[in-house]
């Protein structure tokens, strides 16, 4: 995860790469602390909080990185990644019903990738909608056929796969 050029060297930077360099040591202990000295100001920057929610999600602390992930989704140009992320970090928490919000929460351009579709027919199918499932999961190998010998592996696609509409 390479910093953004436009991160000013600063003991932001500093910390951000200080952090970097313990996470990838398999330190997230470490990484975490290093973040943690960061002045408030920092602690909501796109940079810093991209990179707790991993170190989050590596230590698999799922409330935490979900409500982290939360705050880069209500940023302004959020990537679809981060939805994603954060619906599977609250399906960990056995709160399907908020994955799927958390996806719908995404702009309308995410209806175009095909791991987004992936994951909302996954929840899809858990929540009994196996209609709106279908069809996310049709979506999903329209825009990327690779997917196909992962969903039909999957409990909950499987099925729908294998079935006549």
């Amino acid at each position: 995860m390479p910093l953004s050029p436009d991160v000013p060297l600063t003991k932001l930077k500093h910390s951000l790469e200080a952090a970097l360099g313990w996470f990838e040591l398999g330190l997230t202990g470490e990484a975490l602390r290093e973040l943690d000295q960061l002045p408030d100001a920092d602690q909501h920057r796109v940079e810093t909080l991209e990179l707790r929610a991993v170190l989050l999600q590596q230590q698999q602390r799922w409330e935490e990185a979900a409500a982290t992930y939360g705050e880069l989704c209500r940023q302004s140009g959020a990537c679809v990644d981060r939805f994603i992320a954060w619906g599977c970090c609250l399906y960990e928490l056995g709160r399907i019903a908020d994955c799927r919000e958390a996806l719908l929460s995404a702009p309308q351009e995410a209806r175009d990738h095909g791991f987004w579709n992936f994951h909302l027919a996954c929840y899809e199918a858990q929540l009994g909608r196996i209609v709106e499932a279908r069809e996310r999961i049709r979506r999903c190998l329209e825009l990327e056929p690779c997917l196909r010998a992962m969903a039909e592996r999957n409990s909950n696609l499987g099925p729908l796969l294998r079935e006549e509409p």
